[in-house]
């Protein structure tokens, strides 16, 4: 049993280098993705320029959080659709 633990763990290292592109790829685009969109937040939320400073600094954080928990979102689909891919290759 040994064996095969060892076994499996030197495949996923040989493997690891390419796991690290793959992340990395899908993490630049989910926070481009994120970013793109609190971009447009922010820039619908600064065309009233008579508002109080609260109000566009409230609008400001809210943009940058929905930004956030987009990328946040893609990053844990993506992850999600990592795992299922290793469990159907595991079959």
């Amino acid at each position: 049993m040994n064996k095969t633990k060892n076994q499996a763990f030197l495949k996923l290292l040989k493997k690891f280098p390419l796991y690290g592109r793959y992340f990395s790829a899908n993490y630049m685009r989910s926070i481009k993705k994120g970013a793109d969109i609190a971009e447009k937040e922010i820039l619908a939320s600064l065309k009233d320029r008579d508002q109080p400073i609260e109000s566009m600094a409230r609008k400001l954080y809210e943009a940058i959080k929905i930004g956030v928990l987009h990328a946040t979102e893609q990053m844990l689909l993506h992850g999600i659709g990592w795992v299922e891919r290793m469990k159907d290759k595991s079959k």
